[in-house]
């Protein structure tokens, strides 16, 4: 009966529907290397992806967060909204500033409009300084089998 019940739980655990929602966060100042002048990466709260960005106005280290902006594609639902995080901004520590995007354009997810991120001109923005204070969560579509 045991083994029926390990075997059961491992079967729900790997099921695309248990890990249909990854909470992900703007990355740390600190995760965020630049690999060649002005173009920077950083790894995913998941690990399996990650964050780009370019900047337009210098290079060399990342200094402190500054923003992350979140256009909603619906109204929000029982405080959840659902859209695109189109951007973390942080400034770099010689001067001018990065914005790092989550994997690719078009990803969708949702943040809860009862934390951190508070609406302004249909957008949300999240100011926290907190290291994972920016916090949403990749809406990743389930296979079907």
């Amino acid at each position: 009966m045991k083994l029926k019940q390990l075997v059961m739980c491992v079967a729900i655990l790997l099921s695309g529907q248990a890990w249909a929602n990854v909470t992900e966060y703007c990355p740390s100042p600190s995760d965020i290397k630049e690999v060649t002048p002005g173009v920077y990466k950083a790894p995913t709260a998941g690990g399996a992806d990650e964050w780009y960005g370019t900047s337009q106005t210098g290079q060399g280290p990342v200094g402190e967060f500054e923003l992350a902006i979140f256009a909603p594609h619906k109204d929000v639902v029982d405080a959840v909204v659902i859209g695109e995080v189109l951007r973390c901004g942080y400034a770099l520590q010689q001067g001018g500033a990065v914005d790092m995007r989550f994997k690719r354009e078009g990803v969708v997810a949702n943040i809860e409009t009862n934390g951190p991120w508070k609406e302004w001109n249909s957008r949300y923005y999240c100011e926290n300084k907190e290291v994972r204070g920016c916090a949403f969560k990749e809406v990743v579509r389930v296979a079907k089998r």
